[in-house]
């Protein structure tokens, strides 16, 4: 062991908390959470013989060990979820799909709740459904929710009093008004709470106090009433066929899985809400670093429930997982309720296992075709351009502006040659004034690379700029003064009379 690193071991407190790994340039390898942190960092090093190659090899480029204590394991659990998301170390599982999926939100917070469509699960009081796979189905939803419920569509903050007239829809029968001061909130409110029915698959409840509501009507000679419900009643049954019933139990449910090949693996996620599939979801994590399935699992459940996702009752998952009381714990705190996680053996839950299983080995060999084609695409750009580095990770920069006003840097990322719209960024030009591109390039590189610099976050392998040779000098200046010369390789694509030809920095 390393004189500096059994230094550092036995000032580590015998606390919980994380430990942050860092290289000779002071980048982030790993980030791992201990119940006692001096115990879990020393085994690194204790035991290194019996670990595989791979994790020997980056231990081996460990030249520092940060760590920050906690209260509890759970909270070190937390911080973990949070760090890894920020830093994205090299050397942990990281969750590479970043889509924010639509979700359906019920303003439960307000006197006169509405639905809307929404990209991210917020802490506000309101009702979440989903997620869900596609926005069209969302847009599906609410239509045949506006059908069968006289649910407001207006976007109107309503606090009881009329705001004005009442629309279109409640002349035809599909809005109650509550803008126009036609219902009370209390009759308002058992619309609501037949919407939240249907939206949480409770159909056979709906179904129940429609028939109530029907019958009533029907039998205090409210007849047009009783026909409106009967209309309803076969609308809801309508859907209900349409479904398919894939889980006898009425409990919400996910089931998560994975298939792993190499450094890669692909995870999916099948969302079960009261017994139908409501979506299902595909991720990729990369960087596995050989870790045992356990902990890869483990890893990505911490990172997906992370996110601000509604929470299933039940977690049907292929093994087990590291930290799985600690897991089911921190998600039970964060629900409200109790979170199980379950790893069945037999039966229906066994079934929706292996189909997500199956889901997982499918996209798998998907992603493993089309890598194929984008690592010799890659290749053959690394060999025409004459790059030290494998291009897995591009980042391309272009300017604009407006008669030298509004000066806009935007830069986009490929990893793996395919496009990262998640990380791309906009930058505001601050330091330059009129028609400049080279200093407007000099800023947006130092900005960008500096700040990957100050956080420790991993570097391109190619960046390319749209100009000619002049802009392949202002980039080179960026990385000579930032010391990246050696580590990134850049290139220009000019344009003009000989458009097809590639600067490149040699």
């Amino acid at each position: 062991m390393d004189k500096k690193i059994k230094q550092i071991i036995d000032n580590i407190p015998k606390l919980p908390g994380i430990y942050i790994m860092k290289d000779s340039r002071d980048g982030i390898l790993y980030i791992g959470k201990a119940k006692i942190l001096r115990n879990r960092v020393r085994s690194y090093f204790q035991n290194s013989r019996t670990l595989h190659p791979r994790t020997r090899m980056f231990l081996s480029k460990v030249r520092d060990i940060k760590f920050l204590t906690t209260k509890t394991e759970a909270e070190a659990l937390i911080l973990e979820s949070n760090f890894v998301k920020k830093h994205q170390p090299r050397y942990n599982v990281l969750l590479k799909d970043d889509k924010h999926y639509p979700y359906l939100r019920l303003t439960t917070q307000e006197m006169f709740p509405r639905l809307e469509v929404v990209r991210r699960v917020r802490k506000d009081k309101a009702t979440y459904f989903g997620p869900y796979t596609m926005v069209k189905e969302v847009r599906e939803t609410i239509r045949l929710i506006y059908k069968i419920f006289p649910l407001r569509q207006s976007k109107d903050k309503l606090n009881g009093k009329p705001v004005r007239r009442p629309c279109l829809n409640h002349q035809m029968g599909r809005c109650l008004a509550p803008c126009a001061g036609k219902v009370s909130p209390e009759e308002y409110k058992t619309v609501v709470d037949d919407v939240e029915l249907f939206l949480k698959g409770k159909n056979a409840s709906l179904l129940k106090n429609l028939k109530l509501g029907m019958e009533s009507a029907s039998s205090e000679m409210r007849y047009e009433e009783a026909a409106i419900l009967r209309d309803k009643i076969q609308a809801v049954q309508t859907v209900l066929d349409k479904q398919k019933i894939i889980s006898t139990s009425l409990q919400d449910q996910d089931v998560i899985a994975y298939c792993s090949e190499k450094d890669q693996a692909m995870a999916q996620v099948l969302i079960i809400r009261g017994g139908k599939m409501l979506s299902e979801k595909i991720f990729k994590l990369k960087s596995l670093n050989e870790m045992e399935e356990d902990e890869t699992l483990s890893s990505f459940i911490k990172q997906y429930y992370a996110e601000e996702v509604v929470l299933p009752a039940e977690i049907l998952l292929p093994h087990p997982v590291e930290d799985s009381d600690l897991i089911a714990d921190w998600l039970s705190e964060k629900k409200g309720t109790r979170v199980k996680l379950e790893i069945p053996v037999i039966g229906k839950k066994r079934d929706l296992v292996k189909m997500a299983e199956e889901n997982a080995r499918f996209a798998m060999r998907m992603e493993r075709d089309k890598g194929d084609v984008g690592t010799r695409s890659l290749e053959e750009l690394q060999t025409a351009l004459g790059l030290h580095h494998f291009p897995e990770v591009i980042e391309g920069f272009d300017l604009s502006n407006i008669s030298g006003s509004h000066a806009v840097g935007s830069m986009v990322v490929f990893e793996n040659a395919l496009a990262d719209k998640s990380k791309y960024r906009r930058y505001k030009i601050a330091s330059v004034k009129g028609i400049d591109d080279y200093a407007m390039l000099r800023e947006v590189m130092t900005r960008r690379y500096r700040r990957l610099l100050d956080e420790g976050s991993p570097l391109p392998n190619l960046v390319l700029i749209d100009g000619g040779r002049g802009h392949l000098n202002s980039g080179r200046e960026v990385f000579e003064a930032l010391g990246l010369l050696d580590r990134i390789d850049l290139a220009c694509i000019a344009k003009g009379k000989y458009r097809n030809d590639l600067d490149t920095d040699e």
